[in-house]
This record gives structure tokens, sequence and C-alpha cells, in this order.
């Protein structure tokens, strides 16, 4: 197999973060990723805003869901995650800037894993919170917020937290979710 896969499989979003700042040259590599991801017409409908000061990190924790309070804080590297849907309009009824912002994060999360990095994306979050706390306006749309951060120990998370970090990862068998030529339709 190749090692990217290799990558790609041991990946994981965990939620433990060691207490210790990220160099630049490390946030530097993880957006260089991030902005090499494919983009429909190279549009690159994104942007990436980094929570940096006290005010900035404050808000960015006030605007997480209850259950993502529980372990996102410490990250040292906080991230909203905003699409522009003008810049890739929508066709055929599709948002196409989420799956282009979507690549993106992903290429992101493969490169800070493959560095040693926990880097988590979370969907829970307060959107009126995180736009009005960050000025983002209207016309973009925060997708998606991520904390990042050296692997810290997981027996240093809240027990309900610690298990789910613990639990063994699974995926759906290929033939679980791939059809041919039919929806439905078996696979092999």
């Amino acid at each position: 197999m190749s090692k990217l896969l290799d990558t790609i499989r041991d990946r994981r979003s965990d939620r433990h973060f060691a207490n210790k700042p990220l160099e630049a040259d490390t946030v530097e590599a993880l957006l260089d990723a991030f902005r090499w991801a494919p983009s429909s017409n190279n549009r690159q409908p994104w942007r990436v805003l980094i929570a940096s000061s006290p005010e900035a990190q404050r808000i960015f924790d006030d605007a997480l869901s209850v259950g993502n309070k529980q372990w996102a804080p410490p990250g040292a590297l906080k991230m909203v995650i905003i699409g522009v849907p003008e810049e890739q309009p929508e066709r055929n009824g599709l948002q196409n800037f989420m799956l282009d912002v979507g690549m993106a994060m992903e290429n992101m999360m493969v490169q800070g894993y493959a560095m040693g990095l926990t880097i988590h994306a979370m969907a829970g979050f307060d959107y009126d919170k995180i736009c009005k706390g960050f000025n983002i306006p209207a016309n973009a749309k925060p997708v998606a917020v991520m904390a990042a951060g050296y692997r810290g120990r997981v027996e240093d998370l809240a027990e309900e937290v610690r298990a789910k970090d613990l639990k063994v990862r699974t995926r759906k068998a290929i033939g679980e979710f791939t059809y041919r030529d039919n929806y439905g339709a078996a696979f092999k």
C-alpha cells in the first residue's frame, strides 16, 4: 500500500492537545496543504480565519457547542473555515463551494496528522456568534471550525471525551456504500 493511504487510514480526529504552541512554519504547512486542494475551475472559494489574540480565542471558544467546549479550547491553533458561495456559484441546485471547502479541509487534516498533530474539524458551533464575533460579511459562510495542536495525553481528557478518543475506528465495508450501475445494486 502507498504511504499516503496508510496516513489516511491512520488519521484520527483526536481531542487531546499538548500545552505547546505551534511554530509559524507548522501553521504555514497546514495552510499550504489547504490551498493546494482541488476546486472547480480553480476558483478556491475559501477563507481561513485564525483566532490568535486572547479576545479572538475567547470568541472562538464561546461559540463552540457544549460538547466541543469540553476538549477544544486547549488547541493551539483555532480556525474558522469559511466559504464564499459567489466565488463558486450554485449549479444544478448544488452549493459547490461546500465541496471545494471540504476538500481543502481534508488536505489540511491529513497534512496535520502526518506532522504529528491533533487536528479536528467541528460543525458544532454557534453560527451567529462566529459571524458577529469575527465580523464575517453576509456573503461569506462559516462552514466549520477547526482546532489543531500537538498531541496531548488522552488520559487528561474528561472520561466521556476520553472514551471517544480511545474508541476503535471502524469504517463501512466498500460493498456497503458502493453500487454498480443502479443505486442499491451490489458492487461486486
